[in-house]
């Protein structure tokens, strides 16, 4: 089984990327918005990369119990300190915040594509950075040295920070994607699948899929990331027992998760060099 290794992958990068740091005059600051415990596995993952490349980082962490206008009074605050080069609210929010608040994020320091306005500026060619998990994905696909055009792409999920940006991104590299955005169903799930020359879950849901269920002689790109009651990060897909061999498989942890970590400092350094000089 041909293993992706994001850890490998994100140590490719980061010669080209903590140069690129150090060349701006100013240092690149990032500013994580955390509702509630701030001891996750993904804030940590954010903390170490930028020490590694030289980026600052600030934790905000607010009382999950926190009001929608509070928040967003709060997170206004952050916006506006001239310091922050991009902010990054950890999803998901709790559920009595209006996701909406996310707007006050300009596209000037929206690195994670949280903001209408950043996700239009997306759609309509207009931003100079991409989604992180999705570039992540891209990256892995093309490790794999699949070719794009004409292969069958079987995604789960339509997230608005994966799924409906990878979308865009196949299409354009002329791939034909079957979508399931919804619960699957048996007949449903194998129907996807079948013929599949890559299949991708990004559902967040541990063992989601079966990976015995899967064709042996796809891509499988495990990009689903869920937090277990364990404190560990657990993937979509279930690869115990797996009796095939798939040709590449990017799995969870250590697959797409360290390299869309890495994107998402990509973004915030491009950020800073454009709009925060």
């Amino acid at each position: 089984m041909g293993l992706f290794d994001g850890h490998a992958y994100v140590r490719s990068l980061l010669p080209t990327l903590a140069e690129r740091v150090s060349s701006l005059p100013t240092r690149p600051i990032a500013a994580v918005v955390m509702l509630g415990d701030d001891m996750t596995p993904f804030v940590r993952q954010k903390e170490q990369l930028a020490e590694k490349l030289g980026v600052g980082f600030e934790k905000h962490i607010f009382p999950e119990s926190i009001t929608t206008r509070e928040f967003r009074t709060h997170l206004n605050d952050i916006v506006r300190l001239r310091r922050v080069s991009g902010v990054v609210v950890q999803l998901p929010l709790p559920p009595h915040i209006n996701p909406a608040v996310l707007n006050v994020i300009p596209p000037a320091k929206d690195p994670d594509f949280l903001s209408d306005r950043a996700v239009g500026m997306y759609f309509n060619g207009r931003s100079t950075i991409e989604p992180p998990t999705p570039a992540a994905i891209m990256a892995a696909i093309s490790e794999s040295e699949v070719e794009l055009a004409n292969s069958i792409v079987a995604l789960f999920g339509y997230g608005t920070l994966v799924g409906r940006f990878l979308v865009h991104e196949l299409l354009s590299r002329r791939a034909l994607v079957r979508i399931v955005a919804h619960e699957v169903s048996e007949k449903l799930f194998n129907g996807t699948v079948a013929g599949a020359n890559i299949v991708i879950s990004a559902v967040g849901q541990a063992h989601f899929i079966s990976a015995s269920k899967l064709p042996i002689n796809a891509i499988i790109i495990d990009a689903g990331f869920s937090l277990g009651v364990d404190g560990k990060v657990h993937g979509d897909i279930d690869f115990a027992g797996v009796q095939g061999e798939f040709p590449f498989v990017s799995s969870v942890p250590g697959g797409i998760g360290p390299v869309g970590v890495a994107m998402l400092y990509r973004n915030i350094v491009e950020l800073h060099a454009k709009y925060h000089p």
